[in-house]
């Protein structure tokens, strides 16, 4: 959502875009709304008034405000001692409600009152009913508010923008039983008698914080909690905090891992920030059908349940690791984004980019044997590399007109960008300088909104260099450097090494036109004097330049740049330099570090799809590396292998067989060392590497691995429930049905289902089970799973929706009826999305993304273009595409960059499997 192009380099907004955004009249602006609500869990209804004191800036005779979705029956504006009747106008295209007065409202204070009434729709979004089934099978329904980015009109009537901050008052009227919960901690709870002798209650809350309107939440429903107390010492104002989880009954103490992660982050948090959490309590909800992963709403965070929940026990490692990453991300949003606020949705950046970063700092610190920021090479810096080496990318920093297309932009570059280059920037100044301009930039502006350049201007103090300047491309273009060596010297009398350098902007066959961009770009290097650190730093802030550093010359002599990918950038190597280090790569692979394993691995990949070296060199390295031990090394070589291998799915089957060969060669032995048991105790990455090298075997065809997971696999289904350890029950699941003769499918389709229904599942695994029910060896399973089972409701949730959709993508022989059903389906799909249009992204990409193809690329053009269809039809038709626009020419240029590459590479493909 961080959409705004600037022209200095102080990352901040002009006033022309300001005056392009669609924004509301400026006369008025919200102080304090008193929000009274009668929701109904019976008949999905409510009811609503508020008061919202206002601050008149200028004299006018209207108030424009946002609804959506409402019924507004009356509308009042009390000042000067007076009361004034409101004529009312919606307009549902600009989302508004204007009320117009016979007096001119005076400037200085006015309290405006509306009264109001709306639906709990199930889109996810406003105030909306979200279902589930009880201990004993029977649906029930809970009540939950997603308010970002622009939901808070589906809820009141409201200045939804994130600069016009208020106070707010939350009173609820609501049936005795249920438990009511907002932001804020409860300060009264009155019974009252309704009608025909049902038990009521009127339930007030504290008055929030100075706050935006998308962090408003309620959360109503029948619901049980587990609880804790953080105690943070640092600052010395620091409170208790009381941290709860609340989930549906029967699942509580699945929230314990959580509730023990959320309060060692806020005593963490409030150190490293070192500003005191200012709520008295942090409640984590786990919301049954919810359209993200979590949301960071101000005392009160909404949670998907696979993003919450576990059994502590028997949950995966990578299951645990996602729970506790989630919760630390939204903390850290308590401070990032709630305490201090971007100014409009083109710097959403600030929140979500530093949420991520200090997200995975926060697990470093709480769990140091995960190694999380090796990890991070191969998630967060690995994910954002890939979306902004498109044309199709954007700057993290470009317009947003209006707030409805702020939700386009929330991918990898509002987040997975963002984080990678703050990181980048905070090692090249230091841990302490980078914390300490955070801590001023976060006191400075606490309840307050902020641009880029805030920020900037707090870590230029506490660093003395300009990081505006330095900045600058990172923020406002589009993309990332690729660093060429042109050549290298050695000079024998001072023992140094000089390396000449350029950048151009990293992009599939790069045009020269396209090459306007320059950089400033740290340069770290590592020698085999110093391969695992620490670096010589240096900067190439030019197109072209020259570095040099220390250097002997012996038998076993190497450098490299980028040491442990610190920058958000790649690098070409000669052809003898990368054929060296793949041999020092055989000999000894652990002279690099690990880092530098993967990023090796990584860049030659994305060279190869960008048309600058030939495939031969990803798969020598991988070769180089077969013997690598490393955890994360193996998870690189894995899922470029599986690229690879999902890419050539229309090549020759000397080509398929070939590449399936060398993952065997790779993974096939470390399967049968790993086994298939796991240790009561066992190291964290042990753990994680059995499963790894297991799922990779299985995949890329060892016989006897996927024999004895269909052994183990009946024995679970038998009701030998240790035959399968949770570690690898998802990796059998995908084995047994990708393989299993196909009279044999359908039934084990069904006893994944039952595994699924099974109430004391765990959310993780029922996730887990949908991703692989597409994987069936079955043209008639897949077509089952595709138009029944895809539309059962009670099986596959909205917001799990695409979740068996990559699972058919997955197999090459299902990407053409995948992509039939979209289209042949289109109109049903929307229905399922009806005001939350933006999610149809995700499901496009996930029918789409795999194929491979100029004609079945043509296809979908033909389709998105409407070419049969008629103009009324097809203007209903491109409406749609406005909510996901970017995500279909990202979508669309993938697949032509795919198409390029397998093209170029098929003669060497053929002849590398030839030689196998």
């Amino acid at each position: 959502m961080c959409l705004c192009h600037t022209d200095d380099l102080n990352g901040g907004t002009s006033s022309k875009q300001n005056s392009d955004r669609e924004i509301l009249p400026t006369n008025v602006a919200p102080v304090n709304y008193s929000v009274w609500l009668r929701p109904s869990l019976a008949t999905f209804e409510f009811k609503g008034k508020v008061s919202i004191a206002l601050k008149v800036a200028a004299e006018s005779t209207q108030i424009v405000l946002n609804s959506k979705g409402l019924e507004i029956n009356s509308a009042a504006v009390s000042f000067a001692g007076s009361k004034y009747t409101a004529t009312i106008a919606t307009n549902a295209d600009t989302e508004t409600a204007t009320f117009t007065f016979n007096e001119m409202i005076q400037i200085g204070s006015a309290v405006l009152e509306c009264e109001f009434s709306g639906i709990h729709k199930d889109q996810l979004s406003g105030f909306y009913r979200s279902s589930y089934n009880d201990e004993l099978g029977k649906e029930c329904y809970l009540l939950s508010t997603q308010c970002c980015a622009t939901d808070c009109r589906q809820v009141f009537p409201c200045f939804d923008e994130p600069s016009l901050k208020a106070t707010f008052d939350y009173t609820f009227v609501v049936d005795e039983s249920l438990v009511v919960l907002t932001n804020m901690n409860e300060i009264s709870c009155v019974k009252l008698d309704g009608v025909n002798g049902t038990k009521l209650k009127e339930v007030k809350f504290a008055t929030t914080p100075l706050m935006s309107t998308y962090l408003v939440a309620f959360v109503i429903g029948d619901l049980e909690c587990i609880e804790a107390v953080a105690l943070p010492n640092i600052p010395a104002d620091s409170r208790p905090i009381t941290v709860r989880v609340f989930t549906t009954k029967g699942l509580v103490e699945q929230g314990r891992f959580a509730l023990n992660v959320a309060v060692k982050t806020l005593v963490y948090f409030n150190e490293y920030f070192n500003i005191a959490y200012p709520l008295p309590k942090s409640d984590l909800v786990a919301i049954p059908n919810f359209g993200f992963g979590a949301m960071e709403n101000w005392g009160l965070i909404t949670y998907r349940t696979t993003a919450l929940l576990c059994n502590e026990h028997t949950a995966t490692s990578a299951a645990k690791k996602q729970i506790a990453y989630t919760v630390a991300h939204e903390l850290a949003h308590q401070w990032f984004g709630n305490l201090v606020t971007m100014d409009w949705w083109n710097d959403l950046w600030l929140n979500e980019g530093f949420a991520t970063f200090v997200g995975w700092l926060a697990i470093d610190y709480l769990f140091p044997e995960w190694d999380v920021w090796t990890g991070y090479l191969t998630g967060v810096l690995a994910g954002a590399l890939n979306l902004d080496g498109l044309r199709s990318s954007h700057p993290i920093d470009v317009p947003v007109q209006s707030g409805s297309q702020a939700l386009q932009v929330l991918d990898a570059i509002s987040y997975l960008k963002g984080s990678s280059i703050i990181r980048m920037l905070k090692e090249f100044l230091g841990d302490d300088v980078f914390m300490n301009g955070v801590r001023s930039y976060l006191q400075e502006f606490k309840y307050r909104n902020t641009v880029t350049s805030d920020l900037w201007k707090h870590l230029s103090l506490a660093s003395g260099k300009d990081i505006a300047a330095l900045m600058h491309s990172w923020i406002n273009e589009m993309g990332y450097p690729l660093v060429t060596v042109e050549s290298e010297c050695f000079n024998p009398e001072d023992n140094t090494m000089t390396v000449q350098l350029s950048q151009s902007h990293f992009l599939s066959e790069l045009q020269p036109e396209e090459d306007k961009v320059t950089w400033w770009v740290p340069i770290t290097v590592v020698t085999h004097a110093t391969a695992n650190g620490p670096p010589s730093s240096h900067v190439l802030s030019e197109k072209r330049g020259a570095i040099t550093f220390p250097y002997e010359i012996s038998g076993a002599s190497f450098w490299k740049l980028n040491y442990g990918a610190s920058g958000m950038y790649r690098v070409k190597y000669s052809d003898s330099h990368s054929a060296a280090i793949a041999q020092a790569l055989q000999n000894k692979p652990t002279r690099f570090s690990v880092a530098d394993r993967i990023m090796f691995i990584s860049d030659s990949f994305s060279l190869v799809t960008a048309g600058l070296t030939d495939i031969s060199s990803v798969l020598n390295l991988i070769k180089a590396l077969e013997k690598d031990q490393d955890y994360h090394v193996l998870s690189q070589i894995s899922t470029t292998l599986m690229s690879l291998k999902s890419a050539t799915y229309l090549e020759s089957e000397a080509v398929q067989q070939g590449l399936k060969a060398l993952g065997r060669s790779v993974f096939s032995s470390k399967a049968l060392e790993s086994g298939f048991d796991y240790p009561e105790s066992e190291d964290h990455f042990d753990r994680l590497k059995r499963g790894l090298v297991i799922s990779a075997a299985a995949s890329f065809g060892d016989d006897h691995v996927n024999k004895e997971l269909r052994i183990r696999f009946d024995k679970f289904i038998a009701g030998d429930k240790g035959a399968l350890h949770p570690e690898l029950r998802s990796v059998a699941f995908n084995s047994v049905l990708s393989n299993a003769p196909q009279d044999e499918v359908a039934v084990l389709l069904d006893n994944l289902l039952d595994i699924y229904k099974d109430s004391s599942t765990q959310a993780k695994e029922k996730s887990d089970i949908l991703g692989v029910i597409g994987a069936a060896n079955s043209s008639l399973v897949v077509d089952r799973v595709l138009n029944k089972i895809m539309f059962d409701t009670s099986i596959v949730r909205t917001q799990d929706f695409s979740i068996p959709l990559n699972g058919v993508a997955g197999v090459g022989k299902s990407r053409l009826a995948l992509l039939t059903w979209m289209m042949t389906n289109w109109k049903r799909i929307c229905c399922l999305f009806e005001g939350s249009e933006m999610r149809l992204g995700s499901v496009f990409s996930a029918c789409v993304g795999s194929c491979v193809g100029q004609s079945l690329i043509s296809e979908v053009e033909s389709w998105l273009r409407g070419d049969s269809l008629d103009p009324e039809a097809n203007r209903a038709h491109q409406k749609v595409f406005v909510h996901f626009s970017r995500t279909i020419d990202q979508t669309l240029e993938s697949m032509r960059t795919k198409t390029r590459w397998v093209s170029r590479a098929q003669k060497s493909l053929e002849e590398w499997a030839a030689a196998v």
